[in-house]
């Protein structure tokens, strides 16, 4: 009787794993994120960067499987906001300098023409990863043109460069 129950919570957990993939495939993509209005005006930026090669969360969500797993939990509270319009925990797009550091790094065969990083006499990326400095700091704009830039106290970044 409990190999039965073994086997029936196996099938159960491989069913549920491949659902989740295929959902997971269905989501990821820009066209998708496009669909609700708040996100539409990055999607179009994307469209004209140097990233529009990429899918949304090669970008914005952790690595690994439980990192899908994160990037489709705020994905649900991020479609909760837009049907409810409750937008009272302000939306954030998450990216993770591992995530450049795949890339640029040249570890994804995927993209074998990625430009690789380099130090120069002005800048020496070796360092910022080397000093936890994020990607950002320098490539804000890089995956968007468009963007809120706002800092904690609700202030334009951008005013403040």
């Amino acid at each position: 009787m409990w190999k039965k129950a073994i086997l029936g919570g196996l099938i159960a957990f491989v069913a549920s794993y491949i659902l989740f993939q295929i959902g997971y495939v269905a989501t990821s993509g820009p066209y998708f994120c496009a669909q609700c209005h708040e996100v539409e005006k990055y999607v179009i930026s994307w469209q004209q960067s140097p990233h529009n090669n990429l899918n949304c969360l090669e970008c914005h969500q952790p690595r690994g499987e439980l990192g899908k797993i994160h990037a489709k939990a705020r994905g649900l509270n991020y479609l909760f906001q837009h049907f409810s319009g409750d937008f009272t925990v302000p939306t954030r797009a998450i990216v993770s300098d591992q995530n450049c550091l795949i890339c640029h790094l040249g570890d994804r065969e995927r993209y074998p023409n990625t430009v690789r990083l380099t130090n120069s006499a002005k800048v020496n990326h070796y360092e910022t990863i080397q000093n936890s400095q994020s990607c950002l700091t320098c490539h804000r704009s890089t995956g968007h043109e468009v963007d809120m830039y706002l800092t904690p106290d609700l202030k334009g970044a951008k005013e403040q460069l």
